[in-house]
């Protein structure tokens, strides 16, 4: 039986010396809720000059800031480790720390410890800030009041300067769970689980099983009916289980769609609840997204069908998400920048009923593409693909389109301009993270927006 949140803000009593590896703003985060609460910190970072260790210094003269280094030495004088998202169990000094015997933690688990008031997690390898904010918009229009963080937006110990709400709701990426061991969730959602950050994992397996540890603490666990992964694990586990997925629902509680008087609609059992004509997102996809969010609403508190339905309508979804930058010459522009993997390409590309040039590239997450070809053969008339793992991709690729390789951004718009026809989509869906050519997939986002602006100037 899952336990109730506790109650403490304290992280744990027998706690006097953490030391945090990784100083980005997860690290600064659980930086300035230790020194807080009156323990010795230490932080690491292997910049030589991370953006926020002077912030930090100004603020928490006491904490001692190791710049240019990611390796600690006296590591036998800490209690915990705090590990950054993006900091592996495979790093030299969290192996030290197991070796010793050390509690290595995330920022998530300080955040269990400390939370008094009900919190929904989301994870998944796609969807997971739409479903995120969809749910806050769904529960917000209902009146309630609801902090959103974790993955996206604020960390999640930042949300526990402000007064509890009657809901948090966390992001919860994979990094995240690794570290965590007593979250407790009233709901917990995984929407998807397809291959992503195999720089990292050791293999799929591992990714997996990184993704269903939200299970655990789940009061109620929300999943994707039509994920093959998902409905596996599923078969074993004993807990309350809500499922939704793009075809009939199976149960009184579960959601899905069903086809009547010539339109989709979205459904809880046999009630019918909205049009998915009614829903603004483009794509299929996101019409899964939305049945997570009502799924997750619905565990929460009591909603009625026109509470649900007009949560929906008022979220518009969020940047670099199969974004309509915009209609030039019949020809549609979308920008889906945040599609760092295969899977979500994918799912971008089925969500469209128009032909699509594609545009992809970047820095690969994996060495296998092979799964884009047969979306791509459906759906697609040219492929141009960009940046360090071009290459990559365009050995993936079915024969049947055509293909043209690129070294920039600004090129590969161009080359698409000039493939697609009236009536096509232009869709950039990269398939791949964005650090060799950009800050991050938001920078990637706004430059093709301004490029294809730019065009149509």
């Amino acid at each position: 039986m899952v336990t109730s949140p506790q109650t403490t803000n304290v992280p744990s009593v027998a706690w006097k010396n953490a030391v945090i590896v990784g100083l980005g703003a997860t690290g600064f985060s659980v930086a300035r809720y230790l020194f807080g609460r009156g323990m010795q910190v230490t932080v690491v970072d292997a910049q030589p000059n991370p953006p926020l260790a002077m912030q930090l210094a100004k603020i928490a003269p006491g904490i001692d800031i190791r710049t240019g280094e990611d390796d600690v030495n006296n590591l036998r004088s800490a209690d915990v480790l705090i590990l950054s998202p993006g900091v592996s169990f495979d790093h030299p000094t969290v192996r030290k720390a197991q070796d010793i015997g050390i509690e290595i933690v995330g920022d998530i688990e300080l955040f269990a410890r400390a939370v008094t008031a009900p919190v929904i997690g989301i994870t998944g390898s796609n969807g997971k800030s739409t479903v995120t904010q969809w749910l806050a918009v769904l529960l917000r229009v209902a009146g309630h009041k609801v902090l959103v963080g974790g993955n996206i937006g604020p960390p999640a110990l930042d949300l526990l300067a402000n007064e509890p709400p009657e809901c948090y709701v966390l992001e919860c990426s994979s990094f995240q769970l690794e570290s965590t061991q007593s979250l407790c969730l009233r709901a917990g959602a995984i929407l998807n689980v397809t291959p992503d950050h195999l720089d990292r994992y050791v293999d799929l397996t591992a990714y997996q099983a990184a993704k269903w540890r939200i299970a655990k603490g789940s009061q109620t666990l929300v999943i994707n009916r039509q994920d093959p992964f998902l409905v596996q694990q599923a078969a074993n586990y004993s807990g309350a289980l809500v499922t939704f997925g793009l075809d009939a629902p199976p149960g009184p509680n579960d959601l899905g769609m069903v086809r009547a008087n010539g339109d989709d609609w979205l459904t809880r059992g046999d009630e019918r609840l909205i049009s998915a004509t009614e829903i603004s997102l483009i794509g299929r996809h996101n019409l899964a997204n939305a049945l997570a969010a009502m799924a997750l609403a619905l565990e929460f508190t009591r909603l009625t069908s026109q509470e649900l339905c007009s949560g929906l309508r008022a979220f518009d979804g969020l940047p670099h998400r199969c974004e309509v930058v915009g209609d030039w010459r019949g020809i549609r522009w979308i920008n889906d920048s945040k599609g760092t993997n295969v899977g979500a390409t994918i799912a971008a590309l089925e969500g469209l009923d128009r032909p699509v040039v594609l545009i992809a590239g970047g820095q690969a997450k994996t060495s296998d593409f092979s799964g884009l070809s047969s979306a791509l053969s459906k759906r697609a008339t040219h492929l141009v693909v960009f940046g360090q793992d071009a290459k990559r991709i365009a050995r993936s690729v079915d024969a049947s389109i055509g293909v043209t390789q690129v070294e920039q951004l600004a090129q590969a718009v161009d080359v698409a301009a000039g493939e697609a026809h009236m009536g096509d989509v232009i869709l950039f869906s990269p398939a791949c993270a964005s650090y060799d050519q950009f800050d991050n997939f938001e920078h990637r986002g706004d430059v093709f927006r301004q490029l294809v602006k730019e065009r149509h100037a």
